[in-house]
């Protein structure tokens, strides 16, 4: 919806090999001290709307929120699920999820929290109108509570990644607010979310700060920051020189690695990748409903140039929508290799791009307009390589930076083409698939429109079958259909990527580790 971009469904950066492995610890790899410490400074990209993981897709939020709300399941540093909110949970049948929560759990505020609470922010994701989130519910039949400290949710049909479903759609707010204030008001300057995470929220001002203090009733782990302020940026620009200056301490999920290498006092942080950098082409809109426009348009993406010139040693060149990555748990390297050699390959070949084009209804190409996110500039970079090359095969392409207030639902429905970055919230291709395909997506986060009936009924399928070596089969099928499709070009998976100061350690850090869940607690000072 990372994430950079257009972040279709949330979380930094991505690149490498091996699933969401934890990267370095601020480059020493030390655990920290257990000492407390009187205050974190954190940065973040401005971004539209309030704090509200459900309403908000955008990762800034996730980062606040998940220190304030907790999810029933979070996840690992390598991303697998595990107990968050819940002290444990089951499947005693294929479609049914039974979660146990803990005990003498308080809301900031005071308030105990029951099954109740939980049973009525779980079902913002059937009934909310304005949620996001509402595409992966669809197969749920029933969301129930048993007895005051368990809850059941019934599914229609098996889902092969619910437990992964759960590590962002399940954050815990207090029901009587929800009850008085509405859907609509929630996470609002007024109307902050009450959670039962670690902090809570004190004040929020868009597109300015946000000020958090430690939850008086939290029972786990210490809070290593007495103080957590946040201060949000206009650009990446101005958010690396606050690093250099020292009024911040750290932030993750950027676009420019360049913008934020060799701060002195500042180490990169640094993990495999799971999101995809990708020119998203509208399918619905003439001339790019032309299937052989959109192979043009892919074999006119320069994919090592733009590597190269951006993202040198910090990328990785991706062949599908799926980054490589997120397969590790559904086969072995060779079979995964396997798959990703027999799809459609679009290497870099204006000549080849034109002859796509002669079999076009425009043989001599059109002119366009491209968008790319104004506050990330390497994205505007890579916007400026593609029109440069696609301006030789006859396409002109004019280039619409977009400003955050922009980044609607009205724009989406409009935009031609954009270079956008797309993160996956989970480590299984369904991560990345559950956003960019199906047709409830559209037009957020399916930019590209894209409705194939076949890839549809794929995609059902595979998300319903329990067999990895079933499931693995069925997503080649499925991504063979997308890749002689093209809604989406890959172009490449960058590095999750964070900076923060020599002072502090995140030994945890990973591409897994920062959304969705209390991620401060693991923010240290070195030892």
């Amino acid at each position: 919806m990372c994430v950079a971009v257009l972040v279709t469904l949330a979380v930094a950066g991505c690149g490498g090999s091996g699933k969401g492995q934890a990267g370095n610890a601020a480059s020493n790899g030390a655990t920290g001290s257990s000492k407390q410490y009187a205050e974190l400074r954190w940065g973040l990209l401005t971004w539209p709307g309030g704090i509200d993981d459900l309403k908000v897709i955008w990762p800034q939020s996730y980062e606040i929120e998940g220190l304030v709300a907790q999810n029933l399941v979070e996840a690992e540093p390598d991303g697998k699920p595990k107990p968050g909110l819940a002290s444990s949970f089951e499947q005693p049948s294929p479609t049914t999820y039974v979660y146990h929560l803990r005990s003498g759990v308080r809301f900031s505020d005071g308030h105990p929290l029951t099954s109740a609470d939980v049973v009525y922010s779980l079902q913002r994701n059937i009934t909310g109108k304005e949620v996001w989130t509402h595409g992966y519910w669809i197969n749920v039949a029933s969301v129930t509570a048993r007895g005051p400290d368990t809850v059941v949710i019934k599914l229609k049909r098996p889902n092969a990644v619910w437990q992964d479903v759960m590590l962002f759609t399940s954050p815990i707010t207090e029901k009587a607010q929800l009850a008085k204030i509405g859907e609509k008001a929630l996470g609002t300057p007024g109307n902050l979310p009450i959670g039962t995470g670690p902090w809570k929220l004190d004040g929020f001002t868009p597109e300015a700060s946000a000020e958090l203090s430690p939850n008086p009733y939290w029972t786990g782990a210490k809070q290593p920051a007495k103080k957590i302020s946040i201060t949000v940026f206009k650009d990446e620009a101005s958010l690396a020189l606050a690093l250099r200056s020292g009024a911040i301490n750290g932030t993750f999920g950027y676009a420019a690695p360049k913008t934020f290498a060799d701060i002195s006092g500042v180490p990169q942080l640094k993990a495999p990748g799971t999101s995809e950098t990708q020119v998203v082409i509208n399918t619905a809109q003439p001339p790019f409903n032309n299937v052989h426009v959109r192979r043009a348009i892919a074999y006119a993406t320069d994919t090592k140039g733009i590597i190269a010139a951006l993202y040198p040693g910090a990328a990785t060149e991706e062949a599908s929508i799926v980054p490589s990555s997120l397969f590790v748990d559904l086969g072995s390297t060779s079979q995964v290799n396997e798959l990703i050699d027999g799809l459609p390959k679009y290497e870099f070949n204006l000549e080849k791009a034109k002859q796509e084009l002669t079999k076009s209804p425009y043989p001599h190409g059109f002119a366009t307009t491209v968008y790319a996110p104004a506050p990330e500039a390497s994205l505007v970079s890579a916007t400026e390589i593609l029109a440069s090359d696609l301006a030789k095969i006859g396409i002109t392409a004019k280039i619409h930076e977009v400003q955050r207030d922009e980044e609607q639902p009205s724009l989406y429905a409009k935009v031609t083409l954009f270079v956008s970055t797309t993160y996956s919230v989970y480590p299984d291709p369904e991560g990345m698939m559950s956003s960019l395909l199906p047709p409830a997506q559209i037009p957020v986060p399916n930019v590209a429109h894209f409705n194939n009936a076949e890839v549809n009924k794929l995609q059902t399928e595979e998300s319903e079958t329990l067999n990895t070596t079933k499931r693995l089969q069925l997503i080649g099928k499925l991504l063979g259909v997308v890749g002689a499709e093209v809604p989406y070009v890959p172009v490449f998976t960058p590095d999750a990527l964070g900076s923060l100061s020599a002072q502090y350690v995140f030994p945890t850090f990973s591409n897994w580790t920062i959304l969705f869940r209390p991620w401060a607690l693991d923010v240290k000072l070195a030892s």
